[in-house]
């Protein structure tokens, strides 16, 4: 031995982690957990260890926590109820049990978390096993159960705003027909005349609000899907104009469109886009005084982004409501006395389906009785920038006129009875022959009778068989393997027109039908006869 042995202070070595006993690296492995609080309880589930997650989590050290019981995590109404012991007893019973509810921290804050408690048992040496405490791991499930409430409350507002639509578009149909056989009959007094435009325009105006309301579900919840393809923004603001048109006669409001020749391109959704203009317009005539005067300007923009700009010389808004103007059920005047009414939807699906196109809009105004310009930029499309002889033509053509002089067997399937009936009529006034039925039922007793039938017109909810039924057993008719088969119906989400030509429905038709619709489907049936 060294001389200066006794002189040494020799302590012991604490082992590795990688050396340690089993026991010891478990327990440092526990404790190093930081996302999971793990402890052990005793038999009457008392708390008798505490880890680092623990503490996080639950806001105790170990010093302040441990010989307490573990019901202090548990809302009151919990612990009154006996939820605590039931815990203990099940997992005792069956090894173990997990629950997912409100805990509480030291602070006193809830959060929403993940238990799982499993019983822990010894082995004695006459072979049986004691029961010696519980493991129990909590996690923190607060983040993750509020985007799954957000999520279930998009879906369920969904699926309200699309019964809502059904049911508001239900009454409309029958109404928006029987304006239609108005439309047809050329004898009506001026009286009456301006009635029927009146109805026009109300249910144009009803049709589009339950629109946007939809529109506004889909894309915040991202199921708008863009069908883009080159555009030529002066078509854009063309068929808008046109969209609108009644309700700038009726106002003799005039609008100024400049423009270059040559088209203004953009990669794009052309109905979308057609929207966005439709609002716009919409949006400077209803703030505009009788006679006022609309401005639309189309341009290229440092040969990188194409400009549709709507002036407007009305009403104005006031600076304090620019910033807002875009945002979702605001108005820029929520007076009662204000000069029009709406949701405050328009400009806001304006936004997002701009946004969705990777472009933007602006507002500007010189204040309050200044007018107000409005700015869409979206990325001009690269091919523009070459020569452009003219318009691509895109959906350019309407519904065709022929087709009106053939007669053919319709059949309307339909438990609104006036949604049947004026549809019925309008056709009849086109020289068709109609069948009526108001159930399923009636549907395939007709069927049964006849094989002169072109064309089936099916609503899809309807009690007893549905329209799905319907055209299914519709189809197993020899004599109407030929036949046109169209839902008509209030659903008209892109997911319902889906479902609708997924079933086997040939075409999908959104009530109320427009006229021009009913026009393009006797078409697509005459041709389809023709050719059998």
């Amino acid at each position: 031995m060294h001389p200066d042995s006794s002189a040494w202070d020799v302590q012991p070595v604490p082992p590795e982690p990688a050396q340690a006993p089993p026991e010891e690296r478990f327990r440092i492995l526990v404790e190093s957990v930081q996302d999971y609080a793990i402890f052990m309880l005793d038999t009457s589930g008392n708390i008798v260890s505490w880890n680092s997650g623990a503490r996080k989590i639950k806001g105790y050290t170990a010093e302040e926590i441990i010989g307490r019981h573990f019901s202090i995590f548990y809302p009151p109404e919990d612990v009154a109820r006996g939820k605590c012991e039931s815990e203990l007893v099940t997992a005792a019973s069956v090894g173990r049990v997990e629950d997912e509810g409100w805990r509480v921290r030291k602070d006193g804050r809830m959060f929403w978390a993940n238990v799982v408690i499993a019983a822990v048992y010894r082995t004695e040496e006459d072979g049986e096993r004691k029961l010696c405490g519980f493991a129990k791991v909590t996690r923190d499930m607060t983040e993750r159960k509020r985007l799954r409430d957000l999520e279930a409350a998009s879906q369920h507002m969904n699926e309200f705003l699309a019964t809502l639509a059904h049911e508001l578009r239900n009454p409309l149909a029958p109404v928006s027909n029987a304006l239609s056989v108005m439309m047809l009959e050329p004898l009506l007094s001026p009286t009456l005349r301006q009635c029927r435009d009146v109805i026009d325009r109300q249910i144009s105006h009803l049709t589009r609000l339950v629109d946007d309301l939809l529109d506004a579900g889909r894309i915040t919840t991202g199921k708008v899907a863009l069908r883009l393809a080159p555009v030529d923004l002066r078509d854009v603001v063309s068929r808008g104009m046109e969209m609108i048109r009644p309700h700038l006669v009726l106002r003799q409001q005039i609008v100024e469109v400049k423009g270059p020749d040559a088209g203004v391109i953009v990669n794009g959704d052309m109905a979308r886009l057609v929207q966005v203009a439709q609002s716009l317009l919409s949006n400077a005539s209803k703030f505009s005084e009788q006679g006022g005067h609309i401005s639309v300007e189309i341009a290229q923009e440092n040969r990188v982004f194409a400009v549709m700009r709507v002036t407007d010389d009305g009403c104005g808004i006031d600076p304090a409501a620019i910033d807002s103007i875009f945002d979702l059920f605001v108005q820029a005047d929520t007076r009662l006395e204000r000069r029009e009414s709406g949701l405050g939807i328009g400009l806001t699906l304006t936004r997002w389906l701009i946004e969705m196109h990777g472009g933007s809009v602006s507002a500007t105004s010189g204040g309050v009785g200044r007018g107000a310009t409005f700015t869409v930029r979206l990325p001009l499309l690269a091919a523009s920038l070459a020569a452009n002889n003219g318009h691509d033509g895109l959906g350019q053509a309407g519904a065709s006129e022929s087709g009106r002089g053939e007669t053919l067997a319709i059949l309307i399937v339909d438990d609104n009875v006036d949604s049947a009936d004026s549809m019925a009529m309008l056709l009849r006034m086109k020289g068709h022959r109609v069948h009526v039925a108001y159930s399923g039922a009636q549907a395939l007793a007709l069927a049964g009778k006849t094989n002169d039938i072109d064309v089936a017109l099916i609503d899809i909810a309807m009690p007893g068989a549905d329209g799905f039924t319907v055209l299914q057993r519709l189809k197993q008719v020899s004599a109407l393997r030929g036949s046109l088969f169209a839902a008509m119906t209030g659903f008209g989400q892109e997911s319902d027109i889906e479902r609708s030509l997924s079933r086997g429905f040939d075409v999908h038709l959104t009530k109320p039908v427009q006229l021009p619709l009913i026009d393009a489907l006797v078409e697509r049936a005459t041709e389809r006869r023709t050719g059998r």
